[in-house]
């Protein structure tokens, strides 16, 4: 079994570039697409490279943002296999409604969406025209799920009631992901330290002056912790670029130099082999 990992989109829920803005980050992101970013959610891909031909691949979906659609359409996904959310923010399960036509067309199963108790609330407020189409699971702390050769916990962050971040274990990859999270609770710290972690995706929404300390990262945040945890690759996630002080791609690039690439900035479509 190959497993890998795509990230679907690396941004806030403001994207870059924003419609409303001209900061030097939204004026490189409309020069340069590869510096534009959509809301951050990750897919999980696990292709079983020993079946007859055409190999099958199962992929997990984490979080589900407004632009799902497309960024499915680039990483040349064609099935889900289920969904887990890491909270209730627009940004993360606004894709959701998305999910409804592939079920009612390709799929004929409703969805498997495993959810922590506030998100699967907002989700059947917020999308109740379409709960036949979803099969939603409770999610709680501590909960180890696997799927296709690869475990999932969902480890306390810091940020809306009920968050979660996601210990994820395959055969040969410990990695951490928290895309949105303030300071680390000391229990998730704790947990990601029995073992070296192989790859941290951290929250890095700020740079400069941090306007949420309580509920994101800034940049700055984000390496004191990669340093704190020293896994062999850090990648910063969740990147607003405009605020509080805009960076461009190039000026972040340059900010992590000085790390000889153990911590970058993640990028969307970005993919790694886990």
């Amino acid at each position: 079994m190959e497993h890998s990992l795509t990230f679907l989109g690396t941004g806030a829920s403001c994207g870059v570039p924003s419609y409303y803005c001209g900061c030097a980050a939204c004026v490189e992101a409309r020069t340069d697409t590869r510096a534009a970013r959509s809301c951050a959610c990750l897919l999980v891909s696990a292709t079983d490279t020993s079946a007859p031909l055409p190999t099958q691949t199962r992929h997990t979906l984490i979080d589900a943002g407004p632009e799902l659609r497309t960024q499915l359409v680039r990483a040349e996904a064609s099935a889900i296999d289920r969904l887990l959310v890491t909270h209730e923010h627009f940004d993360h399960i606004g894709g959701i409604p998305q999910l409804e036509f592939y079920v009612k067309l390709k799929s004929l199963v409703p969805l498997p969406v495993y959810a922590g108790s506030e998100a699967s609330a907002a989700i059947r407020q917020q999308f109740s025209f379409m709960l036949d189409t979803l099969d939603l699971r409770p999610l709680d702390l501590w909960q180890r799920l696997e799927f296709d050769g690869i475990a999932y916990t969902p480890l306390p962050a810091q940020h809306a009631p009920g968050t979660f971040g996601f210990l994820i274990e395959s055969p040969k990859t410990r990695l951490a992901y928290f895309p949105d999270t303030g300071p680390l609770p000391q229990e998730a710290l704790a947990a990601l330290a029995v073992e070296p972690l192989d790859i941290l995706v951290i929250d890095a929404t700020f740079n400069g002056r941090n306007w949420m300390p309580r509920s994101h990262h800034s940049i700055s945040d984000a390496i004191a912790l990669a340093e704190r945890l020293a896994p062999a690759k850090a990648y910063l996630t969740h990147l607003s670029m405009h605020y509080d002080e805009p960076i461009t791609c190039v000026g972040l690039s340059e900010l992590l130099a000085p790390y000889g690439g153990a911590i970058e900035p993640a990028y969307d479509g970005l993919r790694v082999a886990l």
